[in-house]
């Protein structure tokens, strides 16, 4: 496998605004990768990041999402759209039995309810505590409990309905006069991602490109992490198409050191290779003089050259072939020619 010179990635704390919204650099890439690499990673974070979110909700005395609630400002559906938004941190180990946790809330206070007033359980947070949730009338009350699940993506509260009755009797639930409603999920914890590339070089021969992926998340994971849970997800992906068992085995990038070691110090004129004009042409406007220059471009850096076609970058790459076959064949000639002489 032909090698590509070897990428950095790395945080851009100059735009970095904080934890759950920053900037990260990738470079140097290859003509198009920007856009070709950003365009996956973008809708790997928006699509697939896994997160929490309530799946289901069991109000006292409701019956039916259309139901008014006594004491309370809301109806049903506002009180559970209000719900929704409320955004949870997590942690893993609390869904891995069941893929099921449950918080209850009971108050007969009045005034204001918000997302803080809510009491989580070990494993949970509330993120965004200033959430209004409903207000309790005097004399009034709310008393709830809420089911999360972890997913991915957006599930209709349709979709809940089948995933309540798949639950069963796991829904545990001490109240006794209400409804298992099903709610729509948002698990996604990504708010925005944008992807900004640029000629990293405009200037130089060899065009490469920088890639800036800026990332917001809602609070609950920072940046850094989902951009790494994306990453495993799209290698999981080619590790099968490429039938890879693990990712050591992968050299893809050049080893700089190496390469300048092992590349032959031919220092003589294009001019030997025998090219057409315009290929020398070019080939000079870009900065190349000699031979052992020319010797050490990947095929995709020659067509990366400006003004240079593909019958003429197809042309550089036979001439090369032709005068590094001609030099082998000298050395090959100058040892026998030493051979015979010791002989003699």
């Amino acid at each position: 496998m032909k090698k590509i010179q070897k990428i950095t990635y790395k945080e851009l704390v100059a735009e970095k605004v904080s934890d759950f919204n920053t900037t990260f650099v990738i470079e140097p890439l290859m003509r198009g990768y920007g856009n070709t690499i950003g365009t996956v990673i973008r809708r790997t974070l928006l699509s697939s990041i896994t997160s929490v979110a309530p799946f289901a909700i069991k109000i006292s005395h409701v019956e039916h999402e259309f139901t008014a609630i006594e004491g309370l400002r809301e109806d049903a559906i506002t009180l559970v759209a209000n719900i929704r938004k409320i955004r949870f941190a997590y942690d893993p180990e609390l869904f891995e039995k069941d893929n099921l946790a449950k918080i209850s809330f009971k108050s007969t206070k009045e005034g204001e309810v918000h997302a803080s007033d809510i009491e989580t359980i070990p494993g949970l947070d509330i993120v965004n505590k200033d959430q209004y949730i409903a207000t309790i009338s005097k004399n009034g009350s709310l008393e709830f409990e809420l089911y999360l699940r972890t997913g991915r993506g957006y599930v209709s509260f349709e979709d809940n309905k089948k995933t309540i009755l798949e639950y069963g009797p796991k829904l545990e639930s001490k109240i006794k006069n209400g409804q298992f409603l099903a709610m729509d999920s948002d698990f996604s914890p990504i708010k925005k991602v944008a992807i900004l590339f640029e000629e990293l070089n405009s200037t130089s021969n060899i065009i490469e490109e920088r890639l800036k992926i800026k990332v917001e998340t809602d609070g609950t994971v920072e940046a850094k992490n989902v951009m790494e849970e994306a990453a495993k997800i799209i290698v999981a992906h080619f590790q099968i198409i490429g039938n890879i068992d693990a990712l050591g085995t992968i050299d893809l990038f050049d080893d700089q050191k190496e390469k300048h070691e092992k590349t032959p110090k031919v220092s003589v004129s294009i001019d030997k290779l025998n090219l057409t004009i315009r290929s020398l042409n070019a080939l000079r406007r870009a900065g190349f003089n000699n031979v052992d220059e020319i010797m050490k471009l990947s095929d995709e850096e020659l067509s990366n050259i400006k003004n240079l076609g593909k019958k003429s970058v197809q042309d550089i790459i036979d001439r090369r072939r032709e005068w590094l076959d001609s030099q082998l064949n000298n050395e090959d000639s100058n040892k026998e020619y030493a051979a015979n002489e010791e002989g003699e």
